[in-house]
């Protein structure tokens, strides 16, 4: 029924960043992507989020936890098994999902960060 799908809660984009650059790559480090802390703030992120990369060079697709570092607001550093997939020069984007409510789904807009224009 109308009723029920209303009811439904939809799996949306909430936030993104786009075109972060890998700067370093060592599955030593502790595992997922680590952000600038300003940056990771302004695209709505919280530390240790899940959240899903993707390559734009490889096309490679992975889900981590974010956390925020000193990194450059343009670079990303990437460790455990996920360095094994992201190299570094390699360019990413960033995004995070979550519940929403049908009606909040319809009027809601993500929040997007660009680093590379």
């Amino acid at each position: 029924s109308m009723k029920a799908s209303m009811k439904a809660q939809r799996l949306m984009l909430l936030s993104q960043v786009h075109g972060v650059t890998v700067a370093r790559a060592d599955f030593a480090l502790d595992d997922g992507v680590v952000l600038n802390a300003g940056l990771l703030e302004s695209a709505g992120f919280v530390e240790h989020e899940k959240v899903d990369v993707y390559c734009l060079e490889s096309g490679a697709r992975l889900s981590c936890a974010v956390r925020s570092g000193d990194c450059a607001r343009d670079e990303v550093e990437v460790g455990g098994a996920a360095a094994h997939l992201l190299k570094p020069g390699a360019k990413l984007v960033i995004s995070a999902f979550g519940w929403l409510k049908s009606k909040q789904a319809a009027k809601h807009r993500p929040t997007r960060v660009r680093v590379d224009e």
